[in-house]
């Protein structure tokens, strides 16, 4: 029996084992909302943390992947320098084979040609299911981001404009959800947390 299971990765400046962590309160509104599961890989890292252990974070990940083997159908959730972490472990290493259903990219502070964020690749081999890319359009911090300084300390701006070069063969399998109102977090506010909740609990 194929069981449903959602991981949750959030950006910079999160504290690990927060009670307000939008990830952990994710896991929560998973197992009381849904017959699913979920998990979290939460970190510490400063934005200038950001330029350096990115890898021991993916590996993080893998770690936590690698728990979910066989059985499992996988949704992965990722804000900020979640959506990077999330990108690098999928595309960036040979240690993750199984298929992901379902890849959520929240204001993603990552690169957003996909040529060479490595989802077209992903998609057409169907490595990945669909891609849903969200976009908040009063974002200053992806604004920042898009700064030299933001590029020397790797920071993308897929969340800042919405996914580029997607290749015909896969554009089915991508969707741009814009929030016109929303900042860089607004989506993780308690008025609005079950509303994000719901795209990645029902798509």
């Amino acid at each position: 029996m194929t069981r449903s299971l959602l991981i949750f990765v959030p950006g910079i400046l999160t504290l690990p084992g927060s009670a307000r962590n939008w990830s952990g309160r994710a896991v929560s509104h998973t197992h009381v909302h849904s017959a699913a599961r979920a998990e979290k890989v939460e970190y510490f890292c400063g934005p200038i943390g950001r330029a350096f252990g990115q890898t021991d974070r993916v590996s993080k990940l893998y770690r936590t992947l690698d728990q979910y083997r066989d059985g499992w159908e996988i949704t992965m959730v990722g804000h900020s320098n979640g959506c990077d972490v999330i990108l690098d472990a999928l595309w960036g290493g040979a240690q993750w084979a199984q298929r992901i259903a379902a890849l959520h990219l929240v204001c993603g502070a990552c690169e957003s040609n996909f040529h060479r964020n490595g989802l077209n690749t992903l998609l057409s081999s169907e490595m990945i299911g669909r891609v849903s890319v969200y976009v908040a359009k009063k974002d200053v911090a992806l604004r920042l981001a898009r700064s030299w300084a933001g590029k020397l300390l790797g920071y993308g701006t897929l969340g800042l404009h919405g996914p580029k070069y997607v290749s015909p063969g896969v554009a089915e399998k991508v969707e741009t959800i814009e929030w016109p109102s929303y900042g860089h977090s607004d989506c993780w506010e308690d008025g609005e947390f079950s509303e994000t909740m719901g795209n990645f609990l029902q798509r």
